[in-house]
């Protein structure tokens, strides 16, 4: 197996591990006007990199930034494609507005339409991904995405440490993310003991930053902005409880880590979270976009000790069900089907080629 990707120049460009041989270009070497641009860039370094190496059984791409790279490769190596969509754009922005969300999208169709099989991640995103590009039912596969089962082994401190109760929010800071709904929240509960920290980056931080000052819960809510897996892993361990608020959400992989470290969760009833969680089983869930709804489960975990630790003991068994080792175990299972239908048609590489 060869995995393909890229370097900023960093890291090496040729590695083996884990008998995985790992080859990496750099698109940082020229300029791009845009990220679609560099995106474009990317995938020619990446379709004259594996023209170097050889033809291949089976090609595996993820969404549309390597749509064209896996296409093209599909039809000059006459080989099957399979192609992960993680998330649509049409999902995230719920209407698309500008030419380059348009070029996304039709990127992601012609992705779709090409590829032998589709994987998603999500019941739900299967069903993105047939309604929003036309892909047929059939021809898309769902396999769930799993977690690290080291993290469990960590030893957790507890939900009430030296600093009280505190309510964390792990993602990027995006508004399909919903921290802002966690900040409103927090303001909602002004007389409720309890922090909140929310770990993670992006463009809507700054805006954040002044909701909460805005809303007279600055004291309270601390931002730390990304940090790296073992300060993730000490948070973790002081957690009261993680809200996952999400407007829109394929999965959700950061749920399965809390829920197999202990600490309880609170998550949207929207994408692959619905999924993973069973209310008031091993979890709470409320009204997306809904910040009361989001305020009266933060009280009613907080507050009831019993729920609590009834959540946390069914989340770690429900935990159990996912995890990184079945996820290849299907993925594999899928390459050896499509391989053998492949095999069974007259679609094979051309007269010579490698």
């Amino acid at each position: 197996m060869t995995v393909l990707s890229f370097t900023d120049g960093t890291s090496e460009k040729r590695e083996r591990a884990d008998g995985v041989e790992i080859v990496r270009v750099n698109p940082y070497v020229m300029r791009y006007p845009d990220f679609v641009s560099w995106i474009e860039g990317l995938n020619m370094l990446m379709v004259e990199c594996a023209a170097d190496l050889g033809s291949f059984d089976l090609i595996h791409v993820h969404d549309w930034l390597t749509a064209y790279s896996g296409i093209a490769l599909k039809h000059m190596w006459r080989r099957p494609l399979v192609a992960t969509i993680h998330a649509t754009e049409l999902g995230r922005r719920k209407v698309l507005t500008n030419d380059s969300e348009r070029h996304i999208h039709e990127m992601e169709w012609w992705l779709a339409y090409e590829a032998w099989r589709v994987i998603c991640c999500s019941k739900y995103m299967m069903n993105e991904v047939h309604s929003s590009l036309g892909c047929p039912i059939d021809k898309i596969s769902v396999i769930h995405n799993g977690y690290d089962p080291k993290m469990a082994k960590s030893n957790r401190k507890g939900s009430s440490g030296k600093n009280g109760k505190t309510v964390l929010f792990v993602g990027r800071l995006v508004y399909e993310k919903g921290p802002h709904l966690l900040v409103e929240a927090a303001s909602l509960l002004k007389d409720k003991d309890f922090r909140v920290i929310i770990v993670g980056d992006g463009a809507m931080r700054p805006y954040l930053e002044g909701l909460a000052k805005k809303l007279g819960v600055s004291d309270r809510v601390t931002f730390l902005g990304h940090v790296d897996d073992e300060t993730l892993l000490s948070i973790y361990k002081e957690a009261s409880v993680l809200v996952i608020p999400s407007l829109y959400e394929p999965f959700g992989i950061v749920v399965l880590e809390a829920m197999s470290l202990g600490i309880p969760v609170i998550v949207s009833n929207t994408g692959g979270l619905d999924e993973i969680i069973t209310e008031g089983k091993d979890g709470l869930k409320f009204q997306s976009g809904s910040p009361e709804g989001l305020a009266r489960a933060i009280t009613k975990i907080l507050e009831d000790e019993g729920l609590m630790a009834r959540l946390v003991e069914n989340a770690k068994s429900r935990a159990k069900e996912f995890s990184w080792d079945t996820t290849a175990d299907q993925t594999l299972d899928l390459y050896k089907k499509v391989l053998e239908e492949y095999n069974a048609n007259n679609w094979k590489p051309r007269a010579g080629l490698r």
